[in-house]
């Protein structure tokens, strides 16, 4: 651009006002040729015909007499240069949604000063008059352009610190509600006036709203629960399935929109967005390793254009590679639809955490060893809402929440245990995102002091999950500061995978708990839920942790879990979670079913029989012993005496069994015979709990 040697001209103040106002009567008709003159040599530049195209009619006259107002800003007497900083700052900001680009805006602006020379020419100034107005333009049109490029720049750096803050998020966030809404609200700072959210497929194919940022989309996601447009789909076949959600959805990939109030493929939800000033739009389909699309992230600005700009196709592109990423590691929580998310946490907020207390028993004498503090909410209508279907709504800040007000009321029942002579302890879960959080221990210790309840006399079940990083040297710490105050901690997951097994190496846990999913496969495949049992009890008791077993569903499985030398079971088998005021009646009541040594049950003979094969493998080489072992009477042939099986198939091939294992125990008829005695109790077991 060929201005003038501005350094020299003042473009602002008394001689730039004196020269200006010359000009003043000439300006109506300026503005309007300068308006015709400007937008027709402007769409001879294919990159800004483009932006012109986004817009209707209605709104392209709007722009044309907007810049026919901006001249007469530029050629106003009375303009200083601060007002015109911050004017010139807001129109670099539109340019900048819009995508206008910088280089694009400096050829506007060559092309704008030499209209402006030419509208100048015929008007009936001295050349010195000319000169000095062309002065004071080029100059306030330098000014321009600088603010203009400023905010480019800013808005350039506002999207590079969105793009850190979202990693920071995928990094750190400790559940998906957390790592949805941060990333959310992150897009949402951007300039643009985005609206944005965050979708599944549920069960049954639909596509369900699980999170959204900004009210104009909060109205958006309320007028399709409504009714007044429809869900997206991602089913082709439906028109609601071919707007440029479901097309990303299926094809994987950033659908961007750029005129979506005009798009006939948006033509089904346009109604609504348009008065919620919908004007561009984004669809990013968040896939997992396979390509396979997982959910979709929704955008929406008020600006045409806005999601084409290089700036954001970069941070759009981000997003879908991050995000899909830290999804894919918390993919398995459940599918919930914003709405009923929304009402669990107004439950919470209203306080309607409601404790029940389910028994953990003693499974050598029966005794009431503690109770297990379970939070459960409650609806107005006096209805109980169980965790796995709340507690993955719930962010960090809801959790210890939810921790704090269990925590609360399972101190304060305390007391009332110890009325009724029951001495037993208090479990509560311990969520894996309060391990090192200063907050839980001073929720903790607040709880304890105010229901004056001794710290021995609670124990803290910790789960731990995918979603977190552990920091070991923190967690260790914040462990060593609960159980020196005399807290138990107690590992809840173990043999649910891998990392159970390590943590169980890491911390020096007071006891674990054996994973009822292990435990509630004994309904269908006892011999292995069996295995895991007697492995996993071994291996806490080589670190002399005692070991509790949950899931226990029914007489079989408390029988086989005592058996197998677990210490406490707990379990529907023994007693549902109950308020706390029924326990008393509860332990008055129960009388414990097992007799380790005469098992009554299939599943505890099966028991029996492994433990029995087990002892006699660690002697394998001792033939001496094996004779011993091996003739001595089994705990299946007591259940075979208590059945009156004398004479069965089942007794014939224990018979079988333990004279092979005297000759050799290592032989393929021993461990034909092995297997056949594991089937025939099984099928006994099957029919025990499965009657015809």
């Amino acid at each position: 651009m060929a201005f003038p040697r501005s350094e020299f001209v003042e473009a602002y103040g008394d001689e730039a006002s004196s020269a200006l106002r010359h000009i003043q009567p000439y300006l109506p008709a300026l503005a309007e040729k300068f308006s015709a003159d400007f937008y027709e040599a402007l769409t001879r530049t294919p990159q800004v015909d483009a932006v012109f195209r986004r817009l209707s009619d209605a709104e392209f006259s709007q722009l044309r007499r907007s810049q026919a107002e901006y001249l007469t800003l530029l050629l106003d007497p009375e303009l200083t240069e601060s007002a015109h900083s911050t004017k010139a700052g807001r129109v670099g900001q539109i340019h900048a949604l819009v995508g206008v680009d910088i280089l694009w805006l400096i050829e506007v602006f060559d092309l704008y000063e030499q209209e402006i020379h030419q509208l100048l020419s015929p008007c009936g100034f001295s050349p010195q008059e000319r000169e000095r107005i062309k002065g004071i333009v080029g100059r306030r049109i330098l000014l321009d352009l600088r603010e203009q490029v400023a905010c480019y720049r800013r808005i350039d750096e506002q999207a590079a610190g969105v793009m850190n803050r979202i990693d920071q998020h995928a990094m750190t966030a400790a559940n998906l509600p957390d790592l949805v809404r941060g990333v959310m609200a992150a897009l949402g700072s951007l300039e643009g006036n985005l609206s944005a959210f965050f979708a599944r497929v549920d069960a049954n194919h639909e596509m369900q709203i699980e999170a959204s940022w900004g009210s104009a989309a909060e109205r958006y996601r309320k007028a399709m629960e409504d009714g007044a447009i429809p869900r997206i789909s991602i089913d082709p076949d439906q028109a609601s399935g071919r707007g440029p959600g479901g097309l990303a959805w299926r094809n994987r990939e950033i659908v961007v929109s750029d005129a979506w109030s005009l798009d006939d493929n948006a033509a089904p939800w346009q109604a609504v967005g348009r008065t919620l000033g919908f004007r561009s739009s984004a669809a990013v389909p968040l896939v997992d390793a396979s390509g396979h699309s997982m959910a979709l992230l929704s955008l929406y600005s008020s600006w045409p254009g806005c999601f084409s700009t290089a700036r954001m196709r970069n941070l759009l592109e981000h997003v879908k590679q991050v995000l899909s990423h830290a999804i894919q590691r918390r993919v398995q929580a459940p599918v919930i639809p914003l709405r009923e998310q929304d009402h669990y946490r107004l439950l919470l907020e209203q306080r309607r955490v409601v404790m029940l207390y389910q028994p953990i028993i003693n499974l050598v004498t029966g005794q009431l060893d503690k109770v297990e503090a379970l939070a459960r909410l409650q609806d107005s209508a006096g209805a109980l809402i169980v965790p796995a279907r709340f507690l993955p709504a719930l962010g960090e800040t809801e959790l210890l929440e939810l921790f704090a007000q269990g925590l609360e009321q399972a101190c304060s029942g305390y007391q009332m245990l110890e009325r009724h002579g029951l001495q037993a302890r208090i479990a509560i879960n311990f969520p894996a995102e309060g391990i090192g959080d200063p907050r839980y221990e001073q929720a903790l210790f607040q709880a304890l002091g105010s229901g004056d309840i001794s710290p021995d006399r609670l124990q803290l079940e910790m789960l731990e999950t995918q979603d977190r990083m552990p920091d070991p040297d923190r967690d260790q710490a914040f462990l060593s500061r609960l159980r020196d105050a005399g807290i138990q901690i107690v590992q809840d997951d173990l043999g649910s995978g891998h990392s159970s097994l390590l943590r169980m190496d890491q911390y020096a846990f007071d006891a674990v708990k054996i994973d009822q999913g292990l435990v509630r496969s004994a309904l269908h495949k006892p011999h292995r839920a069996l295995e895991f049992i007697l492995y996993l009890t071994r291996l806490a008791h080589a670190f002399k942790t005692p070991v509790t077993v949950e899931g226990l569903e029914n007489h079989g499985m408390i029988e086989a879990a005592a058996i197998l030398g677990a210490d406490y079971g707990q379990g529907y088998g023994i007693a549902r979670p109950m308020p706390l005021t029924e326990l008393p009646d509860w332990y008055n009541r129960y009388a414990h079913p097992v007799d380790s040594q005469n098992p009554k049950t299939a599943l505890g003979a099966l028991s029996g029989y492994l433990l029995w094969d087990l002892q006699l493998m660690a002697i394998a080489g001792r033939p001496d012993l094996v004779q011993a072992v091996a003739g001595t009477n089994s705990l299946v042939s007591q259940f075979i005496a208590a059945r009156n099986l004398q004479g069965s198939h089942l007794h014939a091939m224990v018979q079988h069994n333990h004279s092979l294992a005297c000759q050799e125990l290592n032989s393929d008829a021993y461990q034909i015979t092995r297997s056949g005695v594991i089937k025939m109790l099984t099928d006994y077991w099957l029919l025990e709990v499965q009657p015809p």
